[in-house]
């Protein structure tokens, strides 16, 4: 078991490298939109959550609200994401992404997609569904969302 554990830190360091630079290589993620990872992560969170609350975000983050807050702003700012007032609740803010907010998204998106099919490549075909599979259930169990 140590072995099979020692194998698995391996792989998994060595992969997060390699996504690291992948990130940082990204044509519209770094180069033409200038984006850090909090950045790539509140757009992906908003995205699926449209209508988060901030707090929602901070604890997906992994942060404080005010560092939240803080990226959220820059995002405001650069016109990616906006804060809305739910009739419900008028003092609550609720997270969106803009038109903007969505193109952008949408390209990051695609480039990430990119990296997972270079990943897939690495496989032989009759593997990856296992794979698929396995990192599916590793990431529900791990995974905050």
């Amino acid at each position: 078991m140590e072995k099979d554990i020692q194998r698995l830190h391996h792989a998994v360091t060595t992969i997060l490298r390699a996504l690291k630079i992948a990130e940082t290589n990204v044509q519209v993620a770094h180069r033409e939109l200038a984006f850090v990872a909090a950045d790539i992560q509140t757009l992906r969170y908003v995205s699926r959550n449209e209508g988060c609350k901030l707090s929602d975000l901070a604890e997906h983050l992994g942060v404080v609200p005010t560092t939240a807050s803080s990226v959220v702003d820059r995002l405001v700012d650069r016109g990616f994401l906006r804060r809305d007032r739910p009739e419900t609740n008028r003092r609550a803010i609720a997270l969106a992404l803009t038109e903007a907010g969505q193109i952008a998204f949408a390209r990051l998106e695609s480039e990430e997609l990119d990296t997972m099919k270079t990943m897939l490549d690495a496989l032989p075909e009759e593997d990856r569904a296992p794979f698929i599979t396995s990192m599916t259930r590793i990431a529900d169990k791990v995974g905050t969302g």
